[in-house]
């Protein structure tokens, strides 16, 4: 049972609830890809995506070493820098009205950090250069952690590291898995759909984040 009296700190996702970047299930940036590079995303997107990203999102692999990978099988040729570059440049697409609210609880009492599957450098992205590392108290990053969501292992660092009861805790995640392994480690949830404001909304300010 959902209970905001306990609630200290809210953890934002970042993909999916405060970044809107995909359509229907479609990775967006892609779209410019083969222009860009003369190379066809799909390939890319299964070189990086299918075969390696779990290894990548928790740091066992290097993202630049997975690209340089790529470009040797498909033979490209250009600064690989260029790449990451457009990716992180064009993946993203901030949510205005969840900014807005994100924005108004920080100015509460509450806690606010963002707990993410992202790799490091583009997690240095979000912090750094959209400005993340001031917006949160903290930023949990997959890439940095060695473990992603859905794994328990990452609500429980999370939870250790911040020195808070599990229920202290309010996870605003868009995947279900990660909703339900949250609730597993005792954290209190919201499942947003990209949606649902209202929802989102009205659980808000029943913590106390929008004032």
């Amino acid at each position: 049972m959902f209970n905001p009296s306990t609630i200290d700190t809210i953890v934002w996702d970042f993909d999916g609830v405060l970044n809107c970047n995909m359509v229907d299930g479609r990775i967006v940036w892609g779209d410019g890809f083969e222009a860009e590079f003369g190379h066809s995303f799909e390939t890319f997107s299964e070189m990086i995506f299918a075969d390696k990203f779990s290894e990548i999102l928790i740091g066992e692999m290097n993202l630049m070493d997975a690209v340089a990978d790529w470009a040797g099988t498909v033979g490209y040729h250009g600064d690989l820098r260029n790449i990451l570059e457009f990716w992180f440049q064009s993946d993203y697409n901030l949510d205005n009205k969840v900014m807005g609210w994100l924005a108004a609880s920080k100015r509460s009492n509450l806690r606010n950090v963002m707990g993410t599957n992202n790799e490091a450098m583009r997690t240095q992205f979000i912090a750094e250069d959209l400005g993340f590392a001031e917006r949160m108290d903290r930023i949990f990053a997959s890439g940095l952690m060695g473990v992603a969501k859905p794994d328990e292992v990452f609500f429980d660092m999370v939870s250790d590291e911040l020195s808070i009861e599990p229920d202290a805790i309010l996870l605003i995640d868009d995947r279900a898995d990660n909703i339900e392994a949250a609730e597993a480690c005792g954290w209190q949830v919201h499942w947003f759909d990209g949606q649902d404001y209202a929802g989102l909304q009205a659980k808000l300010e029943e913590v106390g984040a929008l004032g």
